[in-house]
């Protein structure tokens, strides 16, 4: 009977809203639409929400490394679509090996994540300043590059974009093996701790003898090599590169992981099943749209007003409880005795 009472006592309503609160709300959303459109709820729905939401997941996934140092890179949209344009003009008009462009595009996406990463970290620009310069600076060569104009990719190509598991359409498996080797990069390796504890505290970070530039700097060049592969995955379902390819894209993959319980500040949040979450419900509310016939025009409001609910509920979370447990002095110099390894 006391165990009980201590269970009960310790349940703390806010905690229990600000972790499951977005499970309730896709539960709802989902019956909603199940309600208002006949054809909602059905095997073929979910393939769809999954193909919709797997370039982001890719994408979401290395931002989440920059997020979770309490650093932000809003220039991942553009990356994605700056290599992909990169690979897909080699492939059409200089006729290289596709296998060949596809290592170029990710390599792409990394070098320009080194460029972002130097910005913040040597140069000491603020992330925001710095990526809303690189994501237009990016964005204007890639449009330069392909003349503003559509590249479509060859038949051969496209024809990878369509491959199946059944269902299961090529790039909604890359995309979900891509989460599961990220998460174990995020929990199972050293970098992945050194990125919480950054988040955690700058400080603190430097007593456990992290490398808070150098790890900070990785965070960057991984954000960019992810959004490069998450540029393939998104041309390979379009068929082609366009103009608008990759426009949005970071505003919402940064809703799929506030969604997902990645803190904006900083040192919170998981890549499973978070960004998992975060993606089903942005994917979820978008096709849910589209089989009630909404009009084209309520998608961008439908998707700021998420964006901006997700951000504020991050930044109520952060008020209503502590997001670091200080530290006392004797479990500092204990932590400087046993370093983080890196």
């Amino acid at each position: 009977m006391k165990q009980k009472k201590n269970i009960v006592t310790n349940f703390n309503l806010h905690d229990f809203l600000f972790t499951y609160g977005f499970l309730f709300v896709i539960v709802a959303v989902i019956v909603y639409f199940a309600i208002a459109a006949n054809n909602f709820f059905s095997i073929t729905t979910i393939f769809s929400v999954l193909l919709n939401a797997a370039p982001l997941f890719v994408i979401a996934s290395g931002l989440a490394f920059v997020i979770m140092t309490a650093n932000i890179d809003i220039s991942v949209g553009s990356i994605a679509f700056l290599s992909s344009a990169i690979g897909a003009l080699l492939i059409s008009r200089m006729h290289i090996s596709i296998w060949l462009a596809l290592v170029i595009i990710v390599l792409m996406g990394a070098l320009m994540g080194v460029l972002n990463g130097f910005i913040v970290v040597r140069l000491k620009v603020k992330p925001m300043i710095a990526t809303l310069g690189t994501q237009l600076a990016f964005r204007g060569i890639g449009l330069q590059l392909t003349n503003s104009m559509v590249v479509s990719l060859p038949d051969s190509l496209r024809q990878i974009g369509n491959i199946k598991f059944g269902p299961i359409y090529l790039s909604v498996v890359i995309s979900l093996l891509v989460l599961v080797i990220v998460w174990a990069i995020h929990t199972r390796t050293s970098f992945g701790r050194q990125v919480m504890a950054i988040g955690n505290g700058v400080g603190v970070a430097e007593k456990l003898g992290v490398k808070v530039k150098w790890v900070t700097f990785g965070a960057f060049v991984f954000s960019g090599l992810m959004a490069g592969l998450g540029g393939i995955l998104m041309t390979l379902q379009i068929g082609a590169v366009t103009p608008t390819s990759g426009t949005g894209y970071e505003f919402n993959a940064i809703a799929m992981l506030v969604i997902g319980g990645v803190s904006l500040f900083g040192g919170e949040g998981s890549i499973l099943p978070g960004i998992f979450i975060g993606g089903i419900t942005l994917a979820v509310i978008e096709t849910g749209l589209n089989y009630v016939g909404a009009s084209v025009y309520v998608y961008p409001f439908v998707r700021g007003g998420v964006i901006f609910l997700s951000m504020f509920a991050d930044a109520l979370k952060t008020r209503v409880k502590p997001r670091v447990k200080m530290m006392t002095d004797d479990e500092i110099v204990f932590s400087t005795v046993h370093p983080i390894e890196g």
